[in-house]
């Protein structure tokens, strides 16, 4: 049975993460998406990180799915071939920076005049106005500029997260806003442009418990930062995290690393009394160290024996053998022809009646561009002429 988005036809201009990994979404759940790339290096995730037979790991994990086309929408051919496609596209998805799309030709108004029914997703880093509109953005970036790096951090300072989270909750956010504007479509409210900065995608994810200290503008209010509330609890043979949010699981929290007198303290009594207590964060410190001369089983069965749910920390290269993890099918492995066997992860909405799956492997630039050309008219001779003068690959 075909996924929930069979018979969408996609085309993913789109470079790096933010906008392949939302595309890549659309593709796992049943929608037919075509990259399309410029000559030469094409998208950047092409020449980084882990690679075999000419793939590379992180290309391929986001382009999963895809067919490729390469184009060059510089020249007059190249845009011709592009509005041909476009012509067809039920959503297009780009993320060049603010206005360069206007100036090659190939905006959303200039898309919209011969497809009047398409969702045109623009993804920009700071945004579409504004003193840093114009500026160049990787995801370090935003995490900087949007209080993700200062929320991560201590007292030494702000911290990154390692990995490309604000690409990748760009990516969320993108698939979410296209598939509702599929959805407007369908009850006849045409097509539409969808403008989505990275800036405000992360402030998005951040705000509704990181903004706690300082959502509430009335002078009166009470001030309580939630974000200092858990921890890594470090043991001789690794890490634990655990949540002892309510008062009971508190209580047992305590008990379980041998300190009775911070469970009967009526300081620390209540939920309230905790999290708005400036000393909380050194008692929480202090009862942990206790943890230390536990091993990790014997943390996790004295937690569990208090009713304190409670997980070891595990490394990211462990998670696929983790017994969880395989129970729930989270991960497969694509055998891709040039790379081998890559592990990836299986899309995690379980669709009950129109299932969703991960894509076949990445292809090659260019590996489909004749076929697609053919799709939307081309004929050999067309399509010849376009590789000869270097227009396609």
């Amino acid at each position: 049975m075909p996924g929930p988005l069979h018979g969408v036809h996609v085309l993913d201009l789109s470079t790096a993460l933010s906008g392949p990994v939302a595309a890549t979404i659309l593709a796992d759940q049943g929608a037919e998406v075509v990259k399309l790339e410029a000559p030469g290096m094409g998208d950047i995730t092409r020449v980084v990180g882990s690679h075999r037979g000419g793939m590379r790991a992180m290309y391929h994990l986001a382009n999963r799915g895809k067919r490729s086309i390469v184009l060059d929408l510089r020249a007059d051919e190249g845009k011709a071939a592009f509005f041909a496609l476009a012509r067809h596209a039920d959503v297009i998805v780009q993320n060049f920076r603010p206005g360069v799309v206007d100036r090659m030709g190939i905006g959303y108004d200039a898309v919209r005049a011969v497809n009047p029914d398409v969702v045109y997703l623009s993804i920009a880093g700071f945004g579409f106005g504004g003193p840093l509109a114009g500026a160049k953005v990787y995801d370090n970036l935003i995490q900087a500029a949007s209080g993700f790096a200062a929320v991560q951090g201590d007292e030494s300072g702000p911290r990154y997260v390692r990995n490309l989270a604000c690409d990748k909750i760009t990516a969320l956010t993108a698939a979410q806003a296209i598939t509702a504007a599929l959805f407007a479509r369908s009850r006849g409210d045409g097509g539409q442009h969808i403008r989505l900065a990275m800036l405000d995608a992360a402030a998005s994810f951040l705000w509704p418990d990181a903004a706690t200290p300082f959502a509430m503008l009335h002078p009166d209010a009470t001030i309580v930062d939630t974000n200092r509330s858990n921890e890594l609890v470090r043991h001789l043979d690794g890490f634990t995290t655990c949540a002892p949010v309510t008062d009971a699981e508190f209580r047992g929290w305590c008990l379980a690393f041998d300190a009775p007198e911070v469970a009967n303290d009526p300081r620390w009594a209540t939920v309230a009394q905790r999290m708005e207590s400036d000393d909380y964060q050194n008692v929480r410190r202090e009862v942990a160290a206790r943890a230390a001369r536990l091993t990790v089983a014997d943390a996790i069965a004295r937690l569990a024996a208090h009713g304190v749910a409670c997980v070891e920390a595990v490394p990211l290269a462990e998670l696929p053998a983790n017994e969880q993890a395989v129970a729930n099918g989270t991960f497969s492995v694509c055998h891709h022809p040039a790379a081998g066997p890559i592990r990836q992860v299986e899309p995690p909405a379980r669709f009950g009646g129109t299932p969703s799956t991960a894509g076949g492997p990445a292809a090659l630039p260019g590996q489909h561009t004749d076929e697609i050309l053919r799709e939307v008219g081309y004929d050999d001779d067309a399509i010849r002429a376009l590789r000869k003068s270097g227009v396609a690959l």
